[in-house]
């Protein structure tokens, strides 16, 4: 008769980190629009997040892949990736060929220390 506790903690953690990544794509992308939701997966290693545009109807879902994060000489941060793919095939295409060198500038003073050590 012993306790049977099946925890999933890697599900749990990634449900809070994403609240936490939420929080912060809401006020990195509020002049182009609202973020509705944002899910990491540490397994799968992407990170999904869906946003309506302003002056749109319907969200854009935008899933990067393999992603990592990475800084330069100057300390600047990136998240870097191995594939990102849009609900819109055209963004895909445009990201394909604005990002060649698959990452994204994060935004200064993000604390990539505690960003690395939780991812």
């Amino acid at each position: 008769m012993g306790l049977n506790l099946n925890i999933d903690f890697a599900g749990a953690k990634d449900k809070s980190l994403s609240k936490l990544l939420l929080s912060s794509a809401r006020q990195y992308l509020r002049e182009y629009g609202e973020v509705e939701d944002l899910a990491l997966d540490s397994a799968a290693r992407s990170i999904t997040v869906s946003v309506l545009p302003l002056g749109e109807r319907e969200p854009i879902r935008v899933t990067v892949f393999g992603y990592g994060l990475a800084t330069d000489g100057s300390g600047r941060g990136y998240l870097t990736f191995e594939a990102v793919t849009f609900s819109r095939q055209w963004l895909t295409l445009l990201a394909l060929r604005l990002l060649p060198d698959k990452r994204l500038p994060l935004p200064s003073g993000t604390p990539m220390g505690l960003l690395q050590t939780l991812l």
